[in-house]
């Protein structure tokens, strides 16, 4: 959301009466539905409140809009935990808590639960109300494409998370009947189709550069991010047609038939993006490490198609990159993400070798160069982890349980080596996360909730693999290695001369890693019962050799004594009973 119809939004209190009768004292706050459809401008209030009730980050919903300093503990992190990449520094957050409990007919973790309804009743109160608006055309339909987009947004959330959901498309009235009241669940197919529907109009009627006159804002629905989500979701479709069973009611399934033109809807709307210049790939941050880096931690980069923004002086901050400084760049909290060693031996080195093949070396024996073993990694690795000496803001990110022997041989920085890494570093994986941290020291000792650092939802790189999917799922394996090694390329990596699926599966957490995908890309591809059930879960303990700097490093379990269950019905979240009670005409998913 931009910053000026941010100040709208929260400046500009308002109560609008839909489908009520005229009264002779009209209050005075509030604002007749006859006032809105006269004024693009109570409009554009109105749509800057369905924005801001909107989740655009799985994380965001408590703790973030409010500057709750305690909510971190629960709602931290979720989509990552949940996946597999990685965990939290401790073991009691709601967010680490979840990934051990196994859903029943109750309900699911509350942070993994979305039902938005309430902000998808707005969406359709303004949807309604601009269908009789008075005001220039080409304003109502731009607005009317807003509210859809944000309405088929929420509605893939829904899907994503419990299959076939009801489909509200009009506001319900006091009056309304017990059945318009009580609306059973749609098929998982019709949710689909309602979502790539509600795409097609943004699409159509929004423009290119964000809403409004001379605008450019990528905190505002455009025609490219309407593309974006129809490519994702048409995936998340064409994935569930082919991988997962047939149901009998057809609430957590999807005609395998269907398959084919849903790949399809997602390749075109993907290349639509990518073969529009509007969005390339965002390069010139004079390192791979440090361009690749700069797509999620600069602000306005190229490759950006929607985020939601933040402000500090409208006091719209979050937390993320406080809690990403490791111990010696921070002030209180920080090296809240522990990375696991099967996460990082996804990334393959430069070369193109396996990100596993140096896993004899961790032997507590051996002593290597770092240059060798981790520095030679992807530069999308280097750039989302923080490494043993990492460099950052002129001084060495220390991670060693302890040194050996004698000597002083300076760190990559140049310093002083500890005998021993500050504790929060070296206590949990030996690796930690660093995904949401500009690579040019900024974020040193940022204060504590003053982040504004943007979250990107919708960016080229994702349409890049959306089109390679889909593209070797419809047998276009040229098209798919095209698309596939635009991606490597802009990192430097070598390109793939073979084209699998499990190629493609790599790439995709590769270049997407810690961006609240892979969970879901798990539970499409119907992988998460292998990838996450009961696996094991495993850290690394550094030693640092005083005499050359040189390390050895050992392997260990480290999952807090907890393995992660994923059972078959666990795909499905649970509608719960209690909203089963709300609403009879529901019915609970398989399992529960």
């Amino acid at each position: 959301m931009n910053k000026l119809n941010k100040l709208l939004y929260f400046f500009l209190p308002m109560i609008f009466i839909v489908g009520c009768a005229d009264l002779d004292l009209q209050p005075t706050d509030m604002i007749s539905e006859e006032s809105v459809k006269n004024d693009p401008q109570l409009v554009e209030a109105f749509l800057n409140k369905i924005y801001h009730n909107t989740r655009w980050e799985p994380n965001s919903h408590k703790g973030q809009r409010d500057g709750n300093k305690e909510a971190w503990k629960h709602w931290r992190f979720v989509d990552m935990t949940n996946s597999g990449e990685a965990t939290m520094y401790a073991s009691w957050p709601i967010a680490v808590k979840s990934t051990v409990a196994i859903p029943d007919n109750a309900g699911s973790s509350e942070v993994l639960n979305y039902w938005p309804y309430g902000n998808i009743r707005s969406a359709n109160e303004i949807i309604e109300i601009l269908a009789d608006a008075n005001f220039d055309a080409e304003s109502i339909a731009i607005q009317t494409a807003e509210a859809k987009f944000m309405r088929a947004f929420m509605y893939f959330e829904l899907a994503k998370r419990y299959g076939g959901v009801p489909l509200e498309l009009y506001p319900k009235q006091v009056d309304a009947t017990y059945d318009e009241l009580m609306i059973p669940r749609s098929t998982l197919q019709q949710v689909y189709d309602q979502i790539i529907e509600d795409c097609d109009v943004a699409i159509a009627d929004l423009p290119l550069s964000g809403t409004g006159p001379g605008m450019a804002i990528s905190g505002k629905a455009n025609k490219n991010a309407a593309r974006a989500l129809k490519s994702r979701a048409a995936l998340y479709a064409a994935r569930i047609a082919k991988y997962h069973p047939q149901s009998a009611d057809g609430l957590t399934s999807i005609p395998a038939s269907l398959a084919a033109g849903y790949y399809t809807m997602s390749h075109s709307a993907a290349s639509a993006i990518i073969e529009g210049g509007k969005n390339p790939l965002h390069t010139g941050g004079g390192t791979y490490e440090k361009t690749y880096s700069e797509v999620l931690t600069k602000s306005g980069n190229s490759e950006q198609i929607f985020v939601e923004e933040y402000s500090l002086d409208l006091g719209k901050t979050h937390m993320h990159g406080h809690f990403l400084m490791p111990d010696g760049f921070k002030l209180g909290w920080g090296s809240q993400i522990q990375l696991y060693e099967h996460s990082m031996e996804r990334f393959e080195y430069k070369d193109g070798s396996p990100g596993n093949k140096n896993r004899s070396l961790f032997n507590n024996n051996t002593f290597f160069d770092l240059e060798d073993v981790v520095y030679q990694k992807d530069p999308r690795y280097l750039a989302k982890v923080w490494t043993p000496e990492e460099v950052y803001a002129g001084r060495s990110v220390w991670v060693h349980d302890n040194s050996v022997g004698t000597g002083n041989f300076p760190g990559r920085a140049g310093d002083v080596a500890p005998t021993r890494s500050p504790p929060r570093n070296r206590v949990k994986g030996g690796r930690m996360g660093q995904h949401r941290v500009p690579l040019d020291g900024s974020y040193e000792f940022i204060p504590y909730n003053t982040d504004e650092s943007n979250y990107v939802v919708f960016r080229t790189g994702e349409m890049y693999l959306n089109a390679a999917e889909a593209a070797f799922e419809t047998g276009r394996p040229v098209r798919a290695k095209e698309m596939l090694n635009a991606i490597r390329n802009r990192v430097g990596m070598p390109a793939k001369q073979t084209i699998t699926l499990d190629v493609i599966k790599n790439e995709r957490y590769t270049e997407l890693f810690a961006e609240n995908h892979h969970v879901w890309d798990l539970k499409t591809w119907r992988d998460a019962e292998a990838e996450i059930h009961m696996r094991e879960k495993w850290g690394v303990k550094w030693y640092r050799r005083k005499s050359d700097g040189f390390y050895k490093a050992k392997r260990w379990k480290w999952n807090f004594s907890q393995n992660t269950p994923f059972l078959p019905q666990m795909y499905w979240l649970p509608i719960g009973t209690a909203r089963l009670a709300d609403n009879p005409n529901l019915v609970e998913n398989p399992g529960y």
